[in-house]
């Protein structure tokens, strides 16, 4: 058995040595370390060159452009040789003896699909985190969960670099990530591999350490923040979703997730300093032409916090003034 996890790597030559160390520091043989130089400018590609000289599982694959994470992650699929396959992103690090253990737990499990917890590290905190109750299930038991927040426990997130997926069942069903919904994509890869899996092992063993990175594309997105460009990532994300939902509880858990990043769009424009409350008003206005706000009130969960609980209320009656004006009210007195 083989696990390939692939790295793509762009403008990371201060980071990367760091993962890469972490990467050495696994002992398992049955690691291979897939590293796409994605047409990086500066010395990445001879830093990863150097580690597999020293190190026989690193492969590294040379891109002359760069042609984004999303497409390099899928070439990766199809160019690696493993029989499971995880993703890195290069500015984290890897746990000691992290995939070693998962190495062991899948070799055991003979599971399809490894979900691992993880730490997350910022510049002012340490936080663990465990994406559901440790055990041994069946895709569709973990399945609503990938759609969004349901009966009271939380969503199992994208985050593809907390996964491990068996590659036959990946390149079986044609499974790519899916570039348009950036940074999302690694939700709609999750439904559709649990539709395929039989066995699901979810791990509380901390393998991975996730950094809280001021420059990454998300952080980017909100310091840029656009919200036509957001609203049509909600859209498109809740369009693929809608189009894999089975049964009731999908829809809910799907329109669950849909309200909170709803509410966080309108709450973002109130703190934007590139839009009045007229301008979001008419933005939620023009919105409102989709079908979107009327399947998420009618579907979304009763039972949500009260932030959610008054956004779907102003949603379903059309109240977008009432709801800005108070956001924005909120955050003065938050700020005071």
């Amino acid at each position: 058995m083989k696990i390939s996890i692939i790295t793509t790597v762009y403008k990371a030559e201060k980071d990367l040595p760091r993962l890469l160390d972490s990467m050495m520091a696994q002992k398992s043989e049955e690691l291979e370390f897939f590293l796409i130089d994605n047409g990086s400018p500066d010395r990445c590609g001879e830093i990863c060159l150097e580690y597999a000289k020293r190190d026989a599982r690193f492969t590294v694959f040379t891109l002359q452009e760069n042609i984004g994470y999303i497409r390099a992650r899928n070439l990766g699929i199809q160019k690696c040789s493993g029989d499971y396959i995880g993703f890195c992103d290069s500015d984290d690090y890897l746990e000691p003896g992290g995939y070693d253990r998962a190495v062991e737990r899948i070799r055991q499990t003979q599971c399809d699909f490894y979900a691992t917890a993880w730490r997350t590290i910022s510049s002012t905190s340490t936080d663990n985190w465990l994406p559901f109750p440790a055990g041994i299930y069946m895709g569709q038991d973990i399945l609503p969960q990938a759609f969004g927040p349901i009966g009271g426990k939380g969503m199992l997130h994208g985050f593809a670099w907390k996964h491990i997926y068996r590659r036959s069942i990946v390149l079986g069903i044609g499974l790519t990530f899916i570039e348009a919904l950036k940074p999302y994509e690694d939700q709609i890869f999750n439904i559709d591999m649990l539709k395929a899996c039989s066995c699901v092992c979810i791990d509380d063993h901390i393998i991975y350490n996730y950094i809280v990175n001021p420059d990454s594309i998300t952080a980017q997105m909100m310091t840029n923040f656009d919200a036509e460009r957001e609203w049509q990532r909600i859209s498109a994300l809740y369009t693929e979703k809608f189009a894999r939902v089975q049964c009731p509880i999908h829809m809910e858990a799907m329109c669950n997730q849909t309200l909170e990043f709803v509410y966080s769009l309108a709450l973002n424009m109130v703190k934007s300093r590139n839009y009045t409350i007229g301008q979001s008003v008419k933005a939620f206005r023009c919105w409102q032409e989709t079908d979107l706000f009327t399947v998420i009130t009618k579907n979304a969960s009763t039972e949500q916090n009260a932030r959610l609980r008054f956004v779907k209320w102003c949603l379903k009656r059309r109240q977008y003034r009432l709801m800005l004006v108070v956001m924005s009210a909120a955050l003065r007195i938050g700020r005071g």
